[in-house]
This record gives structure tokens, sequence and C-alpha cells, in this order.
């Protein structure tokens, strides 16, 4: 007579077990809590300083390239907002690249995960999140479906506005912010997605 559970059965046995194991989620709780590297994610805007870099987190999804806007009459080492003061868009000059990734547009975004507005040009330029808007256009895709991820980019900060008109939405309503900073992307990665 022969055993139910033998020779190779028991491989089969082990390595469910094991599966189950790994896919517990009090195990990866523990084994993230005593193996992994901490992961600072505060942001600390002490550091948010007129010609200070440092790494700032903002969370976006890819419509954020084209939906984003803010209105200001002013330039920031050469970077400005999207729209002047009055809401109108702001002029192209002669020459200027029709599709560009707006490296000079500055944006306004919400920090990761304190959610702090922070105004950011040249995010959408920089090749890792390029190639991300590359990968997952969201042209003809509700909003709503598209999948938000975290980008860590180090910033120079270019300067405090008094305040700014932003809007979230293409179509949406300009709202006024009050003392948000404005900084320029030197490099960014993606963290997620």
């Amino acid at each position: 007579m022969k055993p139910v559970l033998a020779g190779r059965l028991w491989w089969g046995v082990g390595m469910l077990i094991g599966l189950g194991v790994i896919a517990n989620p009090k195990f990866n709780g523990w084994v993230m809590s005593s193996f992994a590297p901490p992961e600072d994610l505060r942001t600390d805007v002490r550091k948010w300083k007129e010609g200070a870099t440092t790494n700032v987190r903002i969370t976006v999804i890819t419509a954020d390239a084209s939906r984003l806007s803010c209105a200001h009459d002013g330039t920031f080492d050469g970077a400005h907002c999207g729209f002047l003061e009055s809401h109108a868009p702001w002029p192209k000059s002669a020459g200027e690249p029709v599709d560009d990734n707006n490296p000079n547009v500055v944006q306004p975004y919400r920090t990761s995960p304190d959610n702090v507005l922070i105004l950011v040009s040249g995010v959408w330029a920089q090749p890792e999140v390029a190639m991300r808007l590359h990968r997952e256009p969201a042209s003809g895709i509700v909003v709503k479906r598209l999948q938000r991820f975290d980008v860590t980019c180090s910033v120079k900060f270019l300067t405090k506005l008094d305040k700014v008109d932003l809007h979230w939405e293409p179509t949406g309503t300009w709202q006024t912010e009050r003392g948000p900073w404005v900084a320029r992307a030197e490099s960014c990665t993606v963290n997620n997605g």
C-alpha cells in the first residue's frame, strides 16, 4: 500500500505552505519592520529656502502633465506659470517647440504624504517621468482610472510667492493660494508604479 503523502507531493505541499507564509501581510510587515531600512517620507519644509536644493516627494498621475496650472505674471529663473494673472494663456515665444514636456512651465503639486503645496517646473521633462508619461498616456482615459504614483525630485527653490491662482482641472475654477514656494526640478525618479 502506497502512502497518501509521499515523495514529490511533499515538495508541492511545502511550496504551498511557504507561499502562504510569504503572502501573509503580518509576515511581510515583520520582515519590513525588522530588515528594511527606514524610509523618511515626511516633508521637511524647514529646508525650503531660496537657493536651497533638497528632495521633495510629490504625488501625481500622468494626466497631471496637462491638467495642472497656475496663473502668475512673474518669471522665476526662466520658468513661468502656464497662464498670466488675467488667466489668459502664457504667450508662446517665437521658435518655441509645440511639444517639449514644458521644462519651464510651473505647475502645482502636493507633497506625499504631507499634502504640502509646492509649485515645480520641469517635472515632466525629467527622463524617468517622461518615460512614465509615454508608457501611460492619459488621453482618452478617465482620470479616476489612472494609477497615482509618487515622484521624488531634487529641486532648487527659486522664490516664495505671496499668492497665486491655481486650477487642478483644465475646466475647473481658479482658486487663490497664499505663500507657496516655486522650485525647479533638477532630477526626478519615479518611486512606485
